[in-house]
């Protein structure tokens, strides 16, 4: 790879490290339609599943036992069955089709959040919830079961696991404390998972490996800046950050694969 692929892979990573960190969700959003115009290859998307797993580690410390695990179960259970599913879709898919399907989910998903933000969805609050437990009841109803699914085969499709979860948790809310360890502890799930099948069953060279733990320290850096940048920043303000490089990342994924 040349020196401005290996910049736009810096640049990705950054960027979705610091995103993920801020927000909770992120990473692949910003960071895919970087990392497929640079490779241009499956491997991107590859490469992207293993440094998510060097970001959930360093957040994992410390949520752990604030992790709802009827909710949890069931995601995970979902995701053993939707990532095999995911990844035989990612293997029939040739670049250009994954650079639209990420270029399009980026779009719709950007459309939910900014209708979210306009109020046109009726989100219940938490706290209008009996408490944690029964909000966590709601969270591991069957419904959980067929999101986790979801998550999981966009995880191996796509590296992109947030949609259905953040669309769940909109109709079915934990205390926010709650849902974020439970988005880091199961994205972290999906991403080893995923990691797995590519590894056994898809193919993932030495060229993966080694980029990743190239990239490793990008990660680590981003995550830093993204904790830190979150205690400064208004949340409006951020929101609309995020809302803007959605937009471009999205139209520029889908501009690359036409």
């Amino acid at each position: 790879m040349d020196a401005s692929a290996l910049a736009l892979l810096a640049l990705g990573t950054l960027g979705g490290a610091v995103v993920q960190a801020a927000t909770g969700f992120g990473f692949a959003i910003i960071a895919a339609p970087l990392f497929l115009v640079a490779m241009n290859s499956h491997a991107a998307l590859q490469v992207l599943v293993v440094i998510h797993l060097v970001q959930t580690v360093m957040m994992l410390r410390g949520v752990w036992a604030l992790v709802p695990m009827g909710a949890f179960k069931a995601l995970v259970a979902g995701a053993l069955v939707g990532s095999p599913l995911g990844l035989l879709a990612f293997m029939r898919l040739d670049v250009n089709g994954l650079k639209l399907a990420v270029g399009v989910l980026i779009l719709v998903f950007t459309s939910l959040l900014i209708a979210r933000e306009a109020g046109w969805f009726a989100r219940r609050p938490p706290e209008q919830s009996a408490g944690a437990a029964s909000a966590e009841g709601e969270a591991s109803s069957p419904l959980a079961y067929l999101t986790g699914a979801a998550s999981g085969a966009m995880t191996a499709l796509l590296v992109m696991p947030g949609p259905p979860l953040m669309l769940h948790l909109s109709h079915t809310p934990l205390p926010h404390a709650n849902a974020r360890a439970l988005a880091v502890s199961f994205f972290g799930l999906c991403y080893l998972f995923v990691t797995g099948l590519n590894t056994f069953w898809a193919g993932m060279g030495e060229g993966v490996w080694s980029l990743s733990l190239g990239l490793a320290p990008v990660v680590y850096v981003g995550t830093l800046l993204g904790l830190r940048l979150s205690r400064f920043l208004t949340q409006g303000a951020f929101r609309a950050a995020v809302l803007l490089l959605l937009v471009l990342s999205g139209a520029g994924a889908i501009l690359s694969a036409l």
